[in-house]
Order: structure tokens, then sequence, then C-alpha cells
């Protein structure tokens, strides 16, 4: 019996983690504590993630405690004092911060789009495109490590580029 009930919660928790971690809500929870944290990594709450996507403060906490209960947690949660990034939920947010920022760049360099038309659509799109098509588009581009708002892209390793919160615009 203790196995089943064991071998029940790891099938549970399985599909918590693979539900979590591929969804477009999820990339948007991540990119948003990414961006709301700043510089210092801070805990940001849950109210401020609730603004920030414009959505209610109870449905950020109910993703908040699935995105901890995971298999391999993508945020650390505490009740009333906030998340931050665990270290794979900032690997997976600063991927899809540079999926956004190399498709700005494409949109703006050889499609022709305005810089005010590049960020809704770069938002569509930073959910669907493989790591194939992202390495295209870098090697097509020149691997550039800033946006056309003068934002660093992100390294395929997560790293900044140099200059990084001295002499780009980034929001982070």
């Amino acid at each position: 019996m203790t196995k089943l009930l064991k071998k029940t919660q790891q099938v549970k928790e399985t599909k918590i983690s693979t539900a979590v971690a591929g969804s477009e809500a999820v990339d948007d929870y991540l990119k948003a504590i990414f961006q709301l944290s700043g510089r210092d990594e801070r805990q940001v709450s849950s109210t401020e993630i609730a603004v920030h996507l414009e959505i209610t403060a109870a449905s950020v906490t109910n993703m908040l405690q699935k995105l901890a209960a995971a298999q391999n947690p993508l945020v650390e949660y505490e009740r009333h004092r906030g998340v931050r990034l665990s270290p794979t939920g900032r690997r997976r947010a600063l991927e899809i911060v540079r999926h956004h920022r190399l498709i700005e760049t494409f949109l703006h360099r050889m499609l022709d789009y305005k810089v005010d038309e590049l960020h809704d659509e770069a938002e569509r799109l930073e959910h669907f495109i493989s790591e194939r098509f992202e390495a295209r588009i870098a090697a097509k581009l020149g691997h550039p490590d800033r946006d056309p708002h003068g934002a660093c892209i992100p390294a395929l390793d997560g790293t900044m580029p140099p200059g990084h919160r001295v002499t780009c615009k980034c929001p982070e």
C-alpha cells in the first residue's frame, strides 16, 4: 500500500512538473518575477505579480504554489513573504527573455517592424520558437547583445553581455 501511495504521488508530481514547466502562463510568471525582482533578485509579492500580469492575487498564489511544489521547483515561495526564482526558474526566465529580445531584434532588422510594434508581436512568439530557430535567428543577426530598445540579450548560457547595468537600458 505504501509503495502504491508513493507511486501515485510521483505520478502526480510528474504531471504537475510537466504541466507547469511547458506552458505560456508559466513562462509569463517566470518572466514577471524576473523583471519585478530587479537587480537584487528580491522577493516579489503575489500582489505585484497580479498587478503586472493583470490577474487576481488568488490566481497568482495558486500558480506560485504549483511552481514551488513541482519536482524541479521553478520558484522559492513563502506564503505572506513572496517569491523568488529558483536557479532552474531563473534559467528558464532568461531563456524566455532571450527569445523575446532576439525576436524583437529580428522583426526590427529583417522585417522592418517599427520599435513600437515589437513588444506585442514578440510576446506572442516568444513561447513557441525552438532552440534551433533561436540559434538561427541569433546567427542571422550576428549574435547581437542588445535589442532595438537597448536592453541586453542574455547569452545562450544565461549570462548577460559586458556593459549590462552600465551601458544598457535593461528594465531588470
